[in-house]
């Protein structure tokens, strides 16, 4: 009689899978609680906490049970303020309503590392190491910022979406996830588009070619109509939002994120450039091989990457939404004829490291990847501002999963934790440096006791 070995020992990986996942929760607890539980109050993300999200938690506690969200000091939905505002009401105090917004990001490092870990095993710590130390992922688990509450919804929806065989409960469930998604971040509708091109896709076994993509369009068309049906009520969220604020943000703030930004596009594939450098040692051997059966793709995107590198003004410029994260390393550099030279190199060099991150995925994974990538960066173009915080975490959360999801890449192994552990380096020093220089937010904090 065959016996199991350890791998294919269901109960040694779900114990793995508990394993890697409470340290991981572990480690987000202690780096995020010890900064919370100091009182630390400086730099960005204490910023945008006490000048807006605070201040938007305790308006809507005071007016409980029926807040006005006509208007309020934040260009986000009011759902993680809501959300947040019967504990403030309760009298918990700022420190403590920190702690208490921190589940989120608890619950989205879950989520992704218990998804990992089914893979990795106890190796899924060293993976999340990235995501765990990057400053765009930690801050809003440490201050009120409503950025990982989004996320989580995204990342709900990705693992959705990914299922090699969804049905209308994956579309529903989606749907469900998506309209609380859109009441915590508005701008993650794009999202909606996961789900209709999860559905036009239908199961792994029908996923079509490029040239097939329009074949069985009756049976296509009929499960995309169920998907679309699913997203009704959080495309009709955000048309309710618009009608009442009169724009797709509170009335406060429609003079601040008008779009669009054209260099958007090309700061994403440099972002990913920056970020697969790091897995050189597994993206190369795997670039040699594409090469041979993809070389045209590599091409292509290539010449697309050298378009969205070369077309944009992609100078540093604050007044056109092009300044923090990167592009204070894009403003050391000689720039010609408003253009970066890191810039045009990234984004050429993004686009080739893109087919190769897709080509280590499935069929239909990669159409997935390629749905949401497109989908993503239109939403975030729309934005003036062309922010990394906005734009990391989806790297981070697509390089993980294309890893774990990957079946060609157990050879790899040794050396995609090496790339976790010097990419986590490096965005650990970057973080460490960012604490340490921030100066203390000069608002005062009211804290206020509600009855």
């Amino acid at each position: 009689m065959h016996k199991l070995s350890d791998s294919e020992n269901p109960s040694i990986n779900t114990k793995a899978q508990i394993w890697a996942t409470a340290m991981v929760s572990l480690l987000f607890l202690v780096l995020s609680w010890s900064v919370i539980l100091s009182g630390n109050l400086s730099g960005r993300g204490a910023a945008d906490d006490l000048n807006f999200h605070w201040l938007v938690i305790q308006q809507f506690a005071d007016q409980l049970p029926s807040p006005d969200l006509s208007d309020y000091e934040s260009a986000t939905t009011p759902g993680y303020h809501l959300a947040l505002s019967p504990v403030v009401k309760a009298g918990v105090g700022h420190m403590g309503t920190q702690l208490v917004a921190s589940v989120w990001t608890l619950v989205f490092f879950m989520v992704l590392t218990w998804t990992v870990a089914a893979k990795f095993g106890k190796a899924a710590v060293v993976i999340m190491l990235p995501m765990l130390v990057s400053m765009y992922v930690l801050y809003p688990g440490i201050w009120l910022l409503p950025d990982n509450a989004g996320w989580l919804g995204v990342l709900v929806i990705l693992l959705l979406s990914l299922r090699p065989n969804p049905s209308w409960k994956t579309w529903a469930l989606s749907g469900i996830v998506l309209f609380a998604l859109i009441w915590m971040r508005q701008i993650h509708i794009w999202a909606a588009g996961i789900i209709w091109l999860s559905a036009w896709l239908g199961s792994s076994s029908t996923t079509p070619t490029l040239r097939n993509l329009f074949s069985s369009c009756v049976d296509r068309t009929g499960r995309t109509f169920i998907a679309l049906a699913c997203t009704i009520p959080a495309c009709t969220a955000l048309v309710w939002f618009m009608v009442m604020w009169g724009g797709l943000v509170p009335p406060t703030f429609q003079d601040m994120h008008q779009g669009p930004n054209t260099a958007t596009p090309g700061f994403v594939l440099t972002q990913l450039s920056i970020l697969s450098l790091f897995f050189f040692p597994m993206l190369w051997p795997r670039f040699k091989e594409t090469w041979k059966h993809q070389w045209a793709w590599i091409f292509f995107a290539a010449c697309v990457g050298c378009v969205l590198g070369v077309v944009p003004a992609s100078s540093y410029s604050y007044d056109a939404g092009r300044y923090g994260g990167w592009w204070q390393l894009i403003a050391k550099i000689p720039t010609i004829a408003d253009r970066s030279p890191i810039f045009m190199l990234g984004s050429i060099v993004g686009s080739i490291a893109l087919v190769v991150w897709l080509d280590l995925a499935s069929r239909r994974d990669a159409w997935i990847w390629i749905g949401a990538l497109i989908a993503f960066t239109l939403a975030q173009s729309a934005n003036h501002a062309s922010w990394q915080r906005y734009h990391e975490p989806m790297l981070l959360i697509m390089m993980v999963l294309i890893i774990t999801r990957s079946a060609s890449i157990t050879q790899y192994t040794r050396r995609i934790l090496l790339g976790s552990i010097a990419l986590a380096i490096m965005l650990g020093v970057l973080t460490t440096g960012s604490m340490l220089s921030a100066q203390p937010v000069e608002t005062q904090i009211q804290q206020a006791s509600h009855p």
